[in-house]
């Protein structure tokens, strides 16, 4: 009953968004039909007095969106005219233009192409003959030849290159358009009509330049930007199909750490820390909003911002900023764009339980060598041997992971979108749907997304713009009761304690075979939602704002901007667990017997409710001018955010039947039911300044006051300033003369920034319910203090310092950029350790006591040109950065080595100290002649096999005092990554290798793999360098040495891609514009030194865990 109510429901929730897509689309497809009319509807006035024809051309594109096309030596534009023509369309102008001339023109769209005689349309047949064209490519302001320019004849998909005086020579139509791109110049397509020779001058281009950078509350042009900020373009984003944003950033951003620490659909996200601070603030058009719910597709472009930029969002950012900017509609006919995939995911690395054989082989030394009577050992040799026999029903050898787990689980992405608009209006729609399937063969749960997105620009007035964008996300997950996030007790710890010598199916199918499972009856139990029951969740998250921006006509480049935005987040949250009866079966008799119950004796539910609100107001006033050579921008802004939480839960158990999973079929005896809400705000002001000296001299400066509820009256405002210059060098007479040298710009920053990371009201004293207690025959309810208040708390404050440089030289045959930093923070919070009597009844409040440091650097390398028809574009970064606490309260120690060890003020903050190990004991002579063993009372337990300590100190004891810097935390501290772009005619290659090192991974022994089976010291290999110790070895095997805790540096080559764009003149038959195949992959290749155990290099330290996938992925990409 639930499942066809679910798909009932789903069913529903689909065919409403699609409904409302489709209502979506079909009124911006009435813009795009609006935008097709700009011809007919756009009126001019156009008064000249002796002017050229060309001087009239370039007057009408100036003042509105044509484009004229046309052969100087065929149209005589230097013919002197004079017109007055008021309000009228562009035919009636140009019929007066070329009144009494044999220029007759047409009109497409926006284009207009110019000719002698009657216009024709370029026949494709075979009666017209290609004739040839020859000419030279010239740069315009110096004249100099251009060679490799990509000359291509656009309806045909086909072309050459200019040789090395710039000259070409091709076959065309008369009336054919040629392309003339080359990198750092503007692209040229120009109409060719029936000329022998054709010179082309080619206008060089500072796009890279002037290529616009989402910052804070706006965008600059990036020849400006004064701070470290790092940005990545949506189309290296999708160039494979990532469920999860944030793994897609992973190696492409200097100074960004990603770490994918779970592979389970729906949760397998990478954590993203900027430059080893912590979780960076996500901005997601301009509100607070999660990274991983959108879909790769909707995104423009993806900004950080590392240093003082960041500060513009003060308490907020002290970790740094991820500004994410959607797509927005476009000055053009509408695009629309289809695109579907289909991905088989499998893990990167998985150890395998060992067979029945092997476990019941281990089990028995694991218990011998512990030095226990073989009269208990768990199995005989004789059971052993049977279960490598496998001939005996008796004793079975089951393949788990052969049963349970699927190589490959499917996944499916597809998405469509609509892009176009008008000069008044602009639209973008979207909408996607992803689908991944769990590891699980049966039953074992699935994500799913839908995402909405509708991006609106209208021009009410030439002053005044209107933005209005709605997005909206539907997460379902649906999970089994048994938790798959990383742990020490969750299905995958069942995937481990389901035992081999059972069957995984009784001659009785409506018997569940018991396996053990630590009390679940086994993974083929609690895996099953069908058998065991369900845990699900459904997420939506509803984004609407509106933005309304007036210029203001009296004061040139003042306007003022309202931005008004509502966020409000529901999840509902459902666990129905159901009791599985388990059972043995003796063939030989043919009988049943029932081992346990997985599940309690009757069925469970438990309900959640959880809803979020966010609503954010923004009033800014902007100035934006240029006096000569002096440009000057400033904002000040107002902000206002209010957060509210609801949350409502429910139980009940001991239900009747497992066929309803509604809350009124359970038991009213013993319900459970909770609820809690909290509401916090924020208000700042924000202040920013910008001004350049003739685009050489930049300065920005910061200045935001945050207010938080969260502290005491006179503590609340917290004020964050940062300055940053800019020196771009490359443009100083004194570099004139260095031609190789594109752009070479110094920046330095200085900002801060604050946290108001504490619980609310820690100035207050509180009470929490405690006991009852019975006063006479009375039960009264007992309260408790929550603690100390403190009125002096107030906000951590965070300064950070950077110094860039920013290059380019040789054409961009080689560009980058370096950056370093320090980073303080100030006033943490933290508890005194002073005692108290335990008669006081409260403790000790949080004060400001702590600080601590981070540095650190960033480099960025790349070239990118054209050799022949071979496009490339490589390049790599790195970045290191490791934080040191600066003081932090702890007791004070006076011994030395307690010091050395234990004391963290001054050091690094990730030490991690333990044992320094000189591989395994192979011999009883080894032992005795070893130091002493000091908790061990001896050496009288240690046994060959057992891990040798290196007695540090010499002091002849092996105890705590030995223990030294064995290695790092779980953090990397050295990111790195290295990207490979190359296009050839039809085809694109990219190649994304990412990895890291400086940090460490347990390798810990505790499941019984058939890699420890392996691997494992036995006293026939008696090996010293074996990679596991002795089963059933000494307690010093569990010390915490640098036998288990390794280095995990490794290199993976995180995504690949192959397409091939389909030729024009195939495709243009069935009126599309571009379509596009692909072949993929994530996570193909991984080198590192864990791969011998097993382990991938981004597995989390912590328990079992879901395995990290890799991807292989086949797509289509079709634009009409």
């Amino acid at each position: 009953m639930k499942n066809n109510s679910s798909i009932f429901s789903a069913g529903t929730r689909v065919t409403r968004i699609l409904f409302l897509f489709s209502f979506c689309f079909l009124s911006l497809y009435t813009y795009a039909i609006n935008a097709s009319k700009y011809a007919q509807e756009k009126t001019l006035t156009v008064k000249v007095q002796n002017k050229t024809v060309k001087e009239v051309l370039d007057y009408i594109e100036k003042n509105s969106e044509f484009i004229f096309f046309y052969y100087n030596k065929a149209i005589d534009t230097k013919r002197s005219v004079s017109m007055h023509v008021k309000d009228k369309p562009i035919t009636t102008i140009l019929d007066r233009l070329f009144e009494g001339t044999d220029v007759q023109y047409e009109i497409k769209d926006r284009q207009i192409s110019l000719k002698k005689g009657s216009v024709q349309q370029r026949p494709q047949d075979k009666k017209q003959q290609k004739r040839k064209l020859t000419g030279k490519v010239v740069d315009e302001e110096t004249n100099e030849p251009l060679v490799g320019v990509s000359i291509v004849a656009v309806e045909e998909n086909r072309g050459i290159i200019t040789g090395i005086d710039g000259s070409f020579s091709i076959e065309v139509y008369n009336n054919t358009k040629l392309q003339f791109s080359y990198i750092g110049y503007k692209k040229q397509i120009l109409l060719i009509e029936n000329q022998p020779i054709l010179n082309v001058r080619m206008q060089p281009d500072n796009a890279m330049l002037n290529e616009v950078v989402v910052v804070g509350y706006g965008s600059q042009k990036k020849g400006n930007l004064t701070g470290s900020i790092s940005s990545v373009k949506s189309e290296d984003l999708t160039v494979a199909p990532i469920a999860t944003v944030s793994n897609s950033l992973a190696g492409r951003l200097p100074g960004l750490i990603a770490t994918q620490s779970s592979g389970q659909p729906g949760s397998n996200s990478a954590a993203l820390n900027i430059r080893g601070f912590g979780n960076a603030l996500v901005i997601v058009d301009g509100i607070e909003a999660s990274l991983d719910n959108i879909d790769a597709n909707q995104i423009e472009s993806v900004s950080i911002l590392k240093d003082g930029a960041a500060s513009i969002y003060g308490a907020r950012a002290g970790n740094g900023v991820i500004l994410v900017t959607t797509k927005r509609g476009i000055n053009q006919k509408p695009i629309i764009t289809l695109n579907s995939t289909f991905t088989w995911q499998g893990a990167t690395s998985m150890l395998k339980p060992a067979s029945a054989g092997q476990r019941a082989e281990m089990e028995r030394e694991k218990h011998l060598q512990a030095g226990l009577p073989e009269s208990s050992a768990p199995f005989t040799e004789e059971a052993v041997q049977k279960y490598y026999d496998g001939t005996d029903p008796l004793y079975p050898n089951t393949d788990w992971y052969k049963v349970l787990i699927r190589d490959w689980a499917p996944e499916q992405q597809h998405n469509i979108s609509v892009r176009g608009g008008s000069e008044k209006i602009k639209y973008y729609g979207f909408f996607g749907y992803l689908n991944q399937q769990t590891m699980i063969k049966k039953n074992g749960g699935k994500y799913e997304r839908f995402n909405f997105q509708s991006n609106v620009d209208a021009k009410i007035l030439d002053n005044l713009t209107l933005q209005i964008d709605l997005g909206y996300t539907q997460e379902q997950r649906d999970y089994t009761t048994r938790d798959m996030s990383p742990g020490l007790n969750n299905m995958w710890q069942d995937y481990w304690n389901t035992l081999p010598y059972y069957p995984a199916s009784l001659p009785d199918p409506n018997k569940v075979s018991y396996a053990y499972g630590a009390g679940t009856g086994g993974l083929h139990v609690s895996s099953n939602r069908e058998l065991s029951g369900y845990s699900d969740t459904k997420n939506e998250d509803l984004r609407g704002t509106a933005s309304l921006e007036y210029k203001f006509k009296a004061v040139k480049g003042l306007s003022l901007k309202i931005f008004e935005s509502y966020r409000k987040v529901n999840m509902f949250g459902k666990t129905f667990t159901k009791p599985v009866q388990l059972y043995t079966y003796e063939p030989n008799s043919d009988t049943y017997t029932l081992a346990g119950t997985s599940g309690g004796n009757k069925a469970t539910l438990s309900q959640s409710v959880v809803q979020e609100s966010t609503f954010t107001q923004q009033y800014s006033l902007n100035y934006d001018n240029h006096f000569k050579d002096h440009h000057l921008t400033a904002m000040a802004l107002l902000e206002c955010i209010d957060y509210s939480s609801n949350t409502l839960l429910a139980g009940r158990k001991d239900f009747m039947t497992t066929a309803i999973d509604q809350m009124f079929a359970g038991s009213a005896v013993g319900m459970t039911n909770n609820g809690y809400a909290s509401e916090m705000g924020r208000m700042s002001v924000v202040g920013r300044i910008n001004y350049s000296y003739m685009d050489k001299y930049l300065l920005e400066t910061i200045l935001r006051a945050d207010a938080s509820a969260k502290f005491p009256p006179g503590k609340r405002w917290g004020y964050f300033p940062s300055v940053s210059l800019g020196w771009v060098i490359s443009k100083e007479k004194f570099m004139s003369g260095i031609d190789f040298i594109d752009n070479l710009k110094l920046r330095l920053s200085y900002g801060q920034s604050g946290n108001d990371g504490v619980g609310n009201f820690q100035y207050l004293s509180g009470y929490s319910y405690g006991h009852a207690y019975l006063f006479g025959d009375e039960s009264m309810q007992g309260i408790s203090p929550t603690g100390l208040a403190n009125p002096n708390l107030t906000w951590e404050k965070i300064k950070i310092s950077n110094v860039g440089i920013d290059f380019s030289f040789f054409d961009r045959k080689l560009y980058g950029e370096m950056d370093a930093f320090y980073r303080e923070r100030t006033g943490i919070p933290g508890n005194r350790l002073a005692s108290l009597p335990s008669t006081f009844g409260a403790g000790l409040p949080p004060e400001n006591l702590n600080s601590l440091n981070d540095r650190g650097f960033e480099i960025k390398l790349g070239t990118s040109g054209q050799w022949n028809e071979l496009l490339y574009d490589i390049s790599g970064n790195i970045s290191w950065s490791r934080a040191k606490w600066k003081y932090l309260e702890e007791a004070e120690l006076t011994d030395p080595d307690q010091a050395r060890i234990y004391l963290k003020s001054g050091k690094w903050t990730d030490r991690v100290f333990g044992y320094v190990s000189d591989g395994l004991f192979t011999s009883q002579e080894e032992i005795m002649e070893a130091p002493h063993y000091e908790a061990l009372n001896g050496n009288a337990t240690l046994r060959p096999g057992d891990i040798r300590y290196k007695d540090l100190n010499d002091d002849g004891i092996i105890n705590w005092k030995d223990q030294t810097d064995i290695g790092k935390g779980t953090t990397p501290h050295w990111m790195y990554g290295f990207n490979v772009a190359l296009a050839y005619k039809g085809f694109d290659l990219s190649a994304l290798f990412q990895g890291a090192f400086g940090y460490n991974q347990l390798v810990a022994s505790n499941q019984l793999s058939t890699l420890l089976y392996e691997e494992r010291w036995t006293s026939i290999n008696n090996n010293s360098n074996a990679l596991f110790a002795r089963l059933g070895g000494s307690s010093s095997n569990s010390w915490q040495s640098d036998f288990a805790s390794k280095k995990a540096g490794y290199l993976r080559l995180k995504v690949a891609s192959l397409g091939y764009n389909l030729p024009k003149h195939l495709i243009e038959k069935c009126k599309l514009s571009n379509v596009r195949l692909y072949l993929s992959g994530t996570n193909l290749l991984t080198f590192n030194k864990l791969g011998k155990y097993g382990i991938d290099p981004e597995a989390p330290n912590v328990g079992c865990y879901y395995p990290q996938q890799r991807t292989i992925s086949l797509g289509v990409n079709v634009s009409f």
